[in-house]
């Protein structure tokens, strides 16, 4: 890590006290106080400068540090220094709580400002404008160099317990990963390939879209060559983007795989609240948690302690060593994020526009510095649509119970907006009246103000409207009607929906100094690069599969349909080439289904042989899923069904006797539906073909991503089964995998003679 700090960062990591409190004021609404912040400085007088960078080098005991910031107003004439800050609290609450993290920016600020000017003093202001009303008051102070010197002593005190970890480590953690080597013998066929596209990648500060086969290493493959360029210093970190829980364990585990190898970096795997939380409840704050309470106190001493002992912060270790300082372990991964080259999280913490990771993306200078990794690159198209999309609706507002009649007469006014917009249902509009949104502001204001004055906790269906209001109007800020549209799914309600997500993927990764988009599954590569938002420079690369093709029987009865018309039809014959299929050679399969309905259709169909039937439920747990995959790995036989694009078609590894074989019923097109019909219109708009950006390309990607659960090594064999007539249409064909030898069948006799003769 290198010696570049913010002043807010420094602040916060060094002098936050007490407790954790996620109440409401965490959630204010950034943009709105970016527009209050930039009207008081359009406000200034002539004598003053806006957004003025101040930075220089401050010493402590054992080395220095270089801290930079932005001020947001500066008289060089009177040198005075001037911060502001948006607040829905009131002077009388302000001037009986001081935020002192405010005054200790505002010191840190002045402490440059005056070394740099040499200034015997300086003078500063702290200026608050509260939301609701735009009321702006302000706290004046004249400090003298002395005294500001003295403060940063304070400050430098503290902060020398990690730095000189960071310091010491850091020597180290460059020479080891200037030295690893490859911790194989030998790379697979294709894998040094991807190794070398991504480090070439890194030095030219592009963007890879890398197709690689499932089981030839993409994990290793990325990472290890990331880490080749954090030790030639092309790089200070890494963020491994991932889209399931299951991919982070890889990603960790490859990490621990290179640190028994010799490297010694410092990475932390980010951990979604609810399952890192400690406590009995989900609740954060200081009254219903005892680790929440008093937490920013013993801080520190849990990150020194942990930061001496080990080098992989992920899940379990944070947790261990938040339990013995008693410490939030969420809280304490995201302040460990800090102190780490490299980080491992969902999605969520780079392109969400709400929960995104704060510490690393509103850092440039660190982004900048950092390569994004993006595994199952594939995934985050509809997850970024879902990300930017939102709804509202008069149910939601009519089941709340309002506090004052001046908020209630408020939702009211919402609520008949909404009735007026969503009267007729299958409706869009590029934009709504400016009216609505300003309906929804009022709300927000009138809340705002007052769970402000509230002295107990809130309802929690009034608050949790609230939230939603916000992250309705923080959404509203990325609209761009090329890209989004407004729909009425219903009467009464009312759908934000992003149809194409490239242009705020693309601003994301835009952010990153590299980036690697990678998977099984990027073709075709125009779709993808277009949709990911990689941006028209990106470098595409495909590799071909290392495993010999024979080893996968790939059997296809052409005649068979298993379309939505005739599925009753077929039902009986599906369930004798399933039989056939996963007996004919003892051993373990897994029947994949577009749907939930359909799955449950065709077991009821099987029951009369299914003997070894392992059924996904509909909502399960982490543990209960942890628990489906057990099986395959402990049992046999084990027949599983399952649901296309869930949490055992993608990222699950069952290798060799684990899994036999596979079989896939439709080519899992997404469900015909007017938000599909959406995308499919606009992308044809753009002069894309839509049908097949909206229901044809993300459907084989599935089919190819269950498909690669067979074959995991190169003494893996096994069988996989396409149930659709369509597989063999050419327009179909051709985006399949080149190396796949599909086996026609004309009856269920004829595929047990291949399987049979596959299998001797």
């Amino acid at each position: 890590m290198k010696n570049h700090w913010s002043v807010r960062k420094l602040v916060a990591f060094t002098l936050r006290s007490g407790d954790i409190d996620s109440g409401f004021l965490s959630h204010k609404r950034a943009q709105e106080g970016i527009r209050l912040h930039q009207k008081l400085q359009r406000a200034y007088p002539p004598s003053f400068e806006s957004e003025v960078e101040i930075s220089g080098t401050v010493a402590y005991d054992g080395g220095e540090i270089h801290l930079e910031g932005r001020i947001d107003g500066v008289d060089e004439n009177a040198h005075l220094l001037d911060e502001i800050k948006s607040t829905v609290y009131t002077k009388e609450a302000i001037d009986e709580r001081p935020d002192e993290l405010h005054w200790a920016q505002l010191k840190c600020y002045g402490y440059l400002y005056a070394k740099a000017k040499d200034l015997d003093e300086v003078h500063l202001r702290l200026t608050y404008i509260r939301i609701e009303d735009e009321d702006v008051f302000r706290y004046e102070k004249c400090l003298s160099f002395d005294e500001l010197n003295t403060f940063m002593d304070e400050v430098m005190a503290r902060f020398q317990r990690i730095q000189k970890r960071l310091t010491d480590f850091e020597a180290l953690s460059l020479a080891s990963a200037k030295a690893l080597n490859f911790p194989y013998d030998n790379f697979r066929p294709g894998q040094r390939d991807m190794a070398v596209a991504v480090y070439n990648m890194i030095q030219t500060e592009g963007t890879l879209l890398a197709q690689a086969p499932t089981g030839i290493g993409k994990t290793i493959a990325t990472l290890f060559s990331a880490v080749k360029a954090v030790g030639e210093e092309l790089l200070e970190g890494v963020f491994y983007a991932t889209g399931r829980s299951t991919q982070k364990t890889v990603a960790t585990e490859t990490l621990a795989l290179l640190r028994e190898k010799g490297l010694r970096i410092k990475s932390t795997e980010l951990v979604a609240k609810e399952k890192a939380c400690l406590n009995d409840v989900l609740s954060c704050t200081p009254q219903d948690c005892p680790y929440a309470k008093g937490h920013y106190d013993r801080l520190l001493d849990g990150m020194t302690d942990i930061y001496d002992h080990a080098d992989l912060f992920d899940g379990p270790t944070v947790a261990r060593y938040a339990e013995k300082h008693r410490l939030c372990a969420f809280e304490f991964a995201l302040d460990l994020s800090n102190l780490s080259s490299i980080l491992i999280g969902d999605y969520n913490y780079v392109f969400h526009p709400k929960s995104y990771l704060e510490r690393l993306m509103e850092d440039r200078d660190r982004l900048k510095a950092t390569c994004l990794l993006v595994d199952e690159a594939h995934n985050l198209i509809d997850r970024g649509r879902d990300m930017y999309s939102d709804s509202l609706s008069v149910e939601e507002l009519e089941a709340v119970d309002y506090p004052t009649k001046k908020i209630e007469a408020l939702a009211d006014d919402l609520a008949d907006k909404i009735r007026t917009v969503s009267s007729a249902e299958d409706r869009t509009y590029d934009g709504l009246d400016d009216d609505f949104s300003e309906a929804v502001e009022d709300f927000i204001d009138e809340a705002a103000s007052f769970l402000a004055r509230l002295k107990k906790e809130p309802d929690e269906d009034f608050l949790e409207l609230y939230f939603r209001l916000l992250d309705w109007q923080n959404l509203n800020l990325y609209y761009d009607e090329t890209r989004f549209t407004f729909f009425v799914p219903e009467k009464n309600k009312l759908q934000l929906l992003c149809l194409d997500p490239s242009q705020v993927l693309s601003a994301r990764r835009e952010l990153f100094q590299s980036a690697v988009y990678f998977s099984a599954t990027l073709s075709p590569m125009d779709y993808h690069g277009h949709c990911l938002g990689a941006g028209e420079a990106r470098k595409t690369m495909v590799l071909d599969s290392p495993f010999d093709p024979a080893h996968l029987l790939i059997l296809h009865p052409p005649h068979l349909s298993t379309r939505y018309k005739d599925r009753e039809r077929t039902l009986s014959e599906i369930s004798r080439y399933l039989q056939a299929f996963s007996t004919t050679r003892e051993g373990n399969f897994i029947h994949f289904f577009p749907s939930y309905a359909y799955k449950n259709q065709v077991y009821s169909a099987c029951q009369a042989w299914e003997e070894s039937g392992h059924d996904q439920a509909r909502a399960m747990t982490e543990k209960a899923r942890a628990d489906y995959i057990a099986r395959f790995r402990n049992e046999r036989p084990v027949h599983g069904y399952s649901v296309m694009g869930g949490a055992f078609s993608e990222g699950v590894d069952l290798s060799g006797e684990a899994l036999m074989g596979v079989s896939i019923l439709t080519l899992s097109l997404p469900g015909l539906s007017r938000e599909r019909e959406l995308i499919k219109n606009r992308f044809n708009q753009l002069g894309k073909d839509g049908y097949a950006y909206a229901y044809t390309y993300p459907g084989l990607t599935k089919v190819v991503q269950a498909a690669g659960r067979i074959i995991r090594s190169h003494s893996d064999r096994g069988q996989l089964l396409l149930l659709d007539d369509r597989y063999l249409r050419p327009d179909i064909r051709n985006l399949l995998p080149a190396h796949w030898r599909i086996e026609t069948v004309d009856s269920v006799d004829d595929m047990i003679e291949k399987i049979n003769a596959f299998w001797r």
